[in-house]
This record gives structure tokens, sequence and C-alpha cells, in this order.
């Protein structure tokens, strides 16, 4: 028989806030728990027989892929005239004109979001 002073409910331990959320994302990102995360296997190059499926598939343009690798050379190394020559020397005049219309492209896309942003600016001031 049990005593009076004894309970049937469960002892918790009094953990802080910090401490519970630290304690969950270790049990939800550990690496020996990953077996049990369900992942189906995706094979990208298998056929796809759903023509809706191939519409919508996106094909990489390997020459697109090429300039934009390029573009990101160039601004790690720096924008000058030694740089550029260096990355650009071995490209066809075709390809540079891509190059060059690429980066109209994305002032171009650039600016277009600065105008949103400033006119959503002017929205907000009105409002106060």
């Amino acid at each position: 028989m049990k005593k009076s002073n004894e309970t049937s409910l469960q002892v918790r331990s009094s953990d802080g806030l910090f401490k519970q959320i630290m304690k969950f994302s270790k049990r939800l990102f550990n690496k020996d728990d990953a077996s049990n995360v369900y992942s189906p296997k995706v094979d990208n190059n298998s056929n796809i027989e759903n023509p809706f499926m191939q519409s919508v598939k996106l094909e990489k343009d390997p020459e697109k892929e090429m300039l934009l690798k390029i573009q990101d050379d160039l601004e790690k190394m720096g924008i000058n005239e030694e740089n550029a020559y260096e990355l650009t020397k071995n490209l066809s005049d075709e390809q540079r004109n891509k190059l060059l219309k690429l980066y109209k492209e994305q002032i171009e896309m650039y600016e277009t979001r600065i105008e949103n942003h400033k006119n959503r600016i002017l929205k907000l001031r009105k409002n106060i």
C-alpha cells in the first residue's frame, strides 16, 4: 500500500524556456535520428511521362550558366578592365553580347524593384 504523501504524478524538471528550446532543437536536428525521417528518392534523370511535368521541367542553359559563373567570378575578383579582359578573352562576340544583355536585364530588374520599394514607402508615409 502507498503512503499518503506519494502521488501518481510524474516529477518534471523545471527547465527554463531557453533550455527547453535547446533540447527541442537538439532532438530535431540530431543526425543520429536522420534515418527516421522519410525522404523519397527522386531521380532527376528519369524520363517524365506526364506531358504537364515535361512542360514545367526547367532546362538548364549551359551557356547562361557559364555567363553567370563569369559574372560571379568578376564580382569576386573586383570589377576593373584587367579582370574583365581576363575572364572574357576566350568568349566570342555573341557570348559577350549575351553577357552584356544579361547585365542590362539584371539592371532593369533592380531598377523596377527599387521603384516598387519607393512606391511602397510613399504609400506607408501617406498612411502615417
